[in-house]
């Protein structure tokens, strides 16, 4: 198995993005349309599908990162369900297989942009076409290119201190810097995060470097449809804004053939 990137940053993924619930509604909004399970590819630290579960929606959420299902399993085992369930699955959400299929499935927060190839895309998105029930639903939000600049800094990009918190659990400051380098040519951004936790003078660093794939709106149209997927409805942002007035294209989708 290759090395998980994400252990450098699992203690502080939740609070980093804690901040951030604006699509979860919108996706307990699709569940409530839909019959039948819940798939969340890249399910993370469970920030979406645990809510989901305590709404009591049987959800399964798959992912690359051991160290990012255990932070999952531990939100899971403190809200206690009662009613909704969830399951957790170590898979990459290019080549699963579960063996089901599900009423809804949806990518969030730019997840899908961590597959940087056409093929990749178009293999993930194959693989929901077969785990899609008949009048099931697909949505996928990702950045829109227009949104970033992508003029190129010579090979080098400057690192910006993007905030600085409190961490009220343990009274720590911990500084979030990032570095954006554009690659317009792959219509990729390379992105390199930083955080540094201070406590008692001693400093902490922890470094995460990542890549995103953007693609427009025609071009996941296209792959979608390659995939047996009908495109319904395009926004903005998770308030359902027209494509242009936020900084996202959140797309939804349906089974060709089903109503």
């Amino acid at each position: 198995m290759p090395e998980d990137p994400y252990a450098a940053i699992a203690d502080l993924y939740d609070f980093a993005y804690s901040d951030f619930d604006d699509d979860i509604d919108f996706y307990e909004n699709l569940a409530r349309a839909v019959e039948g399970p819940v798939l969340e590819l890249g399910v993370g630290s469970g920030r979406v599908a645990v809510p989901l579960a305590e709404a009591g929606y049987e959800v399964v959420g798959i992912d690359t990162s051991p160290s990012m299902l255990a932070r999952a399993g531990e939100r899971l085992a403190a809200t206690k369900l009662t009613k909704g369930r969830l399951d957790l699955v170590e898979v990459d959400m290019t080549c699963f297989d579960l063996g089901r299929r599900f009423g809804l499935i949806f990518v969030a927060a730019s997840t899908f942009q961590h597959l940087l190839t056409t093929e990749a895309q178009r293999a993930c998105l194959e693989r929901v076409a077969r785990h899609l029930a008949p009048g099931g639903l697909f949505a996928v939000s990702v950045r829109s290119p227009a949104s970033v600049s992508w003029d190129e800094a010579d090979g080098w990009a400057p690192l910006l201190l993007h905030w600085t918190r409190v961490d009220p659990a343990t009274g720590d400051v911990v500084m979030k810097l990032v570095a954006e380098q554009p690659d317009p040519a792959r219509m990729v951004r390379r992105l390199t995060y930083i955080y540094d936790r201070v406590h008692e003078g001693s400093v902490r660093r922890s470094v995460f470097v990542t890549e995103l794939r953007y693609a427009t709106q025609a071009e996941l149209t296209l792959l979608l449809q390659l995939a047996g997927l009908r495109v319904t409805h395009v926004y903005g942002d998770y308030d359902l804004s027209p494509v242009g007035q936020g900084e996202n294209l959140v797309i939804v989708a349906r089974a060709e053939g089903s109503s």
